[in-house]
């Protein structure tokens, strides 16, 4: 009996296992050669930068309409002393002696 049900179970086993092994073999690498679903349409954003600002000597500063930050290490930059009632201030790259008194523009160091 034990052999009867053994030779029925042999052929099952044997299609299960080439049925497993024939996925396994027939599964070829998937290589993408372009676009499926058509062409593809790039949008570019567009977006309003203002131009650099160009600090002149004379000019008056006015904070509200940039970030400044005030300078208090001014030997640390190589920027000379500042004269009594001035201090410096750094707006993007820009190093600028302001007046404390009237907030004018008094001079104008380079990019640092």
């Amino acid at each position: 009996m034990k052999t009867l049900i053994s030779a029925a179970l042999a052929p099952a086993a044997l299609a299960l296992s080439l049925l497993g092994s024939a996925g396994a073999a027939s599964a070829a690498p998937y290589y993408y050669h372009g676009p499926m679903h058509g062409p593809v349409i790039h949008r570019d954003v567009v977006r309003y930068v203002p131009a650099r600002h160009v600090w002149v000597r004379g000019e008056r500063f006015v904070p509200r309409y940039e970030r400044f930050v005030v300078v208090d290490d001014w030997r640390g930059f190589r920027l000379p002393r500042p004269a009594f009632g001035a201090h410096w201030v750094r707006v993007g790259g820009d190093f600028l002696l302001i007046g404390n008194r009237n907030g004018m523009v008094l001079d104008v160091a380079g990019r640092y």
